[in-house]
């Protein structure tokens, strides 16, 4: 399994979980392909994969409502965008700047139109960038993203990402966020922290990429401590929550008794001082 086709799995979870995750449209990145994958994934990994990854995309839904609430204008700029489609789901006076590796904003941008032109979705203000955020330096992305932000205030999110970079590049794209937004603008991040290294279900995270993954398509394995987050140049923490906490109040019934058990990634809210 290469990084790219984890967008169809976490599409895939958020339409497992429709009530979870609020994301009405995920179910239409549904294939045969990953519904023949996920089976085994939740076997070998962890069975509650699919409604943590429908918790985190209803935080992110739940954080953004809340953002642009009585307001009638401002973007969404989500890097390392997938499949997500919170966008539909926003005001249709919001932007939307959607950021990946060229392969998927391409196959992106071509079924969003095709399901807009068949009112399978509602039509929205969307942009596109294909960028490499490894081989990209701060000021290459810079020329590429700010000419395309039009609306402000901007809430960024990059969830789903940091686990495949290195923490070069991720300071990189902090320098990048920092200069795109301004005071009040809010970066939503998500990260596994260093101590769920510890937990068997992390072990079996990692056993099950590196006994699929194409050799070509490698990723770091990162997790960031929590001080991280708080020692931001240009970011005060807004918020802070896990999927533990956020399983406790949308999905109670999932009887998740102890962090350890469960690949528990934690949820951050910065805003721009």
């Amino acid at each position: 399994m290469q990084v790219h086709e984890t967008a169809f799995v976490v599409s895939t979870y958020r339409s497992y979980h429709e009530d979870i995750s609020k994301d009405i449209y995920a179910r239409l990145w549904n294939n045969p392909a990953t519904d023949a994958l996920i089976p085994d994934i939740l076997n070998r990994v962890s069975k509650h994969e699919a409604a943590l990854h429908s918790l985190r995309n209803r935080f992110f839904y739940e954080s953004l409502k809340s953002f642009f609430k009585d307001k009638n204008t401002g973007s969404l700029v989500n890097f390392g965008s997938g499949f997500s489609m919170y966008q539909f789901s926003l005001n249709n006076t919001i932007a939307t700047i959607e950021i990946d590796k060229k392969d998927i904003v391409d196959y992106k941008k071509e079924k969003v139109d095709a399901w807009v032109k068949e009112r399978k979705l509602p039509s929205r203000d969307i942009q596109y960038a294909s960028i490499d955020f490894n081989h990209k330096t701060t000021d290459e992305m810079l020329t590429s993203l700010t000419p395309l932000i039009k609306k402000e205030p901007t809430f960024i999110i990059i969830e789903g990402v940091f686990f495949f970079l290195n923490r070069e590049t991720t300071d990189k794209l902090f320098e990048v966020f920092k200069k795109l937004q301004k005071p009040g603008d809010i970066v939503g991040c998500v990260t596994y922290l260093p101590e769920v290294e510890k937990t068997e279900v992390y072990s079996r995270l990692l056993n099950y990429f590196d006994s699929n993954n194409d050799t070509n398509d490698s990723f770091s394995h990162q997790t960031i401590p929590h001080d991280y987050f708080l020692n931001i140049n240009g970011y005060s923490l807004k918020e802070y929550t896990d999927e533990f906490e956020l399983c406790k109040k949308y999905a109670p019934d999932q009887n998740i008794s102890n962090k350890s058990e469960i690949l528990n990634e934690s949820l951050f809210l910065l805003e721009r001082i």
